[in-house]
């Protein structure tokens, strides 16, 4: 299985990645459609994020309209503001600057 995240080709994990908004929201909405190849999720939430994850047979695509920084190690992708500054440490874990 191939997983893509805002284009870029990312090592499929089991189980998947938890998200971690760098600012916080309160309300969300969410809706699944059925597509001719896979199921498309939408995610729309009142921080301005949008998520939307298409799965096939063959792959994992999502979309997110803002920067992100994956953490593999701990399975985490870090949803990023502009003026957000992060560490990538040596061992492959994320760190936030305050």
């Amino acid at each position: 299985m191939k997983a893509y995240l805002n284009g870029q080709e990312m090592k499929f994990q089991e189980g998947g990645y938890q998200y971690v908004f760098v600012k916080p929201y309160k309300k969300y909405i969410e809706d699944t459609v059925k597509r001719p190849n896979g199921k498309m999720f939408l995610q729309m939430y009142d921080n301005g994020v949008q998520i939307r994850t298409l799965i096939t047979d063959k792959e994992i695509n999502t979309i997110i309209n803002r920067n992100v920084a994956v953490d593999e190690v701990n399975k985490k992708i870090y949803i990023l503001e502009p003026d957000t500054q992060y560490i990538r440490e040596e061992d492959g874990t994320i760190r936030i600057l305050d």
